[in-house]
């Protein structure tokens, strides 16, 4: 059974991707359905949002991201990505605002990443983690 306290946390952290997840996914969709690279860009800067206040989160509740979020964060972005060049590859009229947005996007959000795993491990902390996965 779960303590209250784990359920603060999840709730906490549901709360935040309710808010900022629903709105940067709307934002990015409108980004590109009118072809508007502001509006895209307002929603990858809200998903990047929500990934830092899930990191505060993370710190008040001292704990780190379980391995269920990292998986769902992973689909979710695999599943974008692979979204995202399909609908590059099968448009006949993909706009390249769209094509400019997905791409400094998606960038932002590994570059995100990345700079979350370097402030929590530390440069080398974080390619050994690579590096020992790659070993497994």
């Amino acid at each position: 059974m779960d303590t209250i306290i784990q359920v603060e946390k999840r709730l906490a952290v549901v709360t935040n991707w309710s808010l900022w997840g629903s709105f940067g996914l709307c934002f990015i969709l409108s980004g590109f359905s009118k072809e508007n690279m502001i509006f895209s860009l307002l929603g990858y800067s809200l998903i990047i949002v929500g990934f830092s206040a899930h990191i505060i989160v993370n710190r008040v509740y001292k704990t780190t991201f379980s391995r269920g979020e990292v998986v769902v964060g992973f689909v979710i972005f695999g599943v974008s990505i692979i979204s995202f060049i399909v609908s590059w590859l099968t448009s006949e009229k993909y706009a390249n605002a769209n094509v400019l947005s997905g791409i400094i996007g998606f960038g932002a959000v590994v570059l995100g990443f990345v700079v979350y795993l370097v402030t929590k491990y530390g440069l080398k902390g974080s390619f050994s983690m690579f590096h020992e996965m790659h070993h497994d």
